[in-house]
Parts: C-alpha cells; structure tokens; sequence
C-alpha cells in the first residue's frame, strides 16, 4: 500500500486531459516539499502545529490615518470637540516620543553627501575625471 502511494507517474501519462486534477495535486506536494526542505532549520514545530496566524482589519480606518468617531467643528457640539482636542493632544505627546534629535555634525555630514551626489549627477563629460589605465611598473 506504501509502495502506490510513493509511485511516482510519469510526465506523459500526467499531461492527458484527465489526469489535470492529480497533476496539479503532484505539482503541489512538490512544491510543499521543496518548501519544507528550503525552510527545515528555521520553522519549529510549535510554528507547524499552530497552523496559519491571520490577522484581518476590519476596517480601513488604520490603512488611510483615517480618524474614526465622530467629528464637530465650530462649536457645534462641545462634547465631541473636547474629545477630539484630547485625542490630538494624545497625538502630539507620542509624536513628541517618536521624534529623533539629529545633530549639527550628522545634519553636515549628510548634506555634504547629497552635494556630492547632486553635483556628479549634473557634471558634464568635460569635467568628469576619466579613470585611465595605469600601466604596471617594472620593478
């Protein structure tokens, strides 16, 4: 019983129209195989047994920085306007975390860089220095 499970059909007879579904099916297990062996030494059982982990938003709110509730402008509804000045205040403390300082020294560094960089992109032929071959020395 093994033994027809592990027989392997030969390309010909798996390009006959009926055999469409079992070549697909082949192809497949092929695939799995060489995919199990590619990735053996990294993927753990824990991660084999816990199956496929999908994570789905429901809405699209997070994907566009879209703001979600409610919204009043001009004083035309004071509650929801102090709920929205708190969630902006909320806003600015954490962008205020997430900020990074750059130094003098690092800011220089970087705009010398791009100088450069602009200044070879707009260099003519004539300025350009040509790299010749250097003949080797005879010592």
């Amino acid at each position: 019983m093994e033994q027809k499970k592990n027989a392997k059909l030969s390309r010909a007879v798996l390009e006959m129209k009926f055999m469409k579904k079992t070549k697909e099916r082949v192809e497949k297990e092929k695939d799995d195989a060489e995919g199990e062996a590619m990735y053996a030494n990294e993927i753990t059982e824990a991660m084999r047994k816990s199956g496929n982990i999908n994570f789905t938003e429901v809405g699209i709110f997070t994907c566009k920085d879209l703001i979600e509730g409610r919204l009043s402008f001009n004083g035309m509804n004071p509650e929801i306007e102090k709920l929205m000045n708190d969630y902006h205040q909320k806003l600015i403390k954490t962008d205020k975390v997430r900020e990074t300082e750059i130094s003098d020294v690092e800011m220089a560094n970087a705009y010398s860089s791009t100088v450069n960089t602009m200044g070879k992109k707009f260099e003519t032929k004539r300025n350009r220095k040509k790299n010749k071959f250097l003949k080797p020395s005879d010592d």
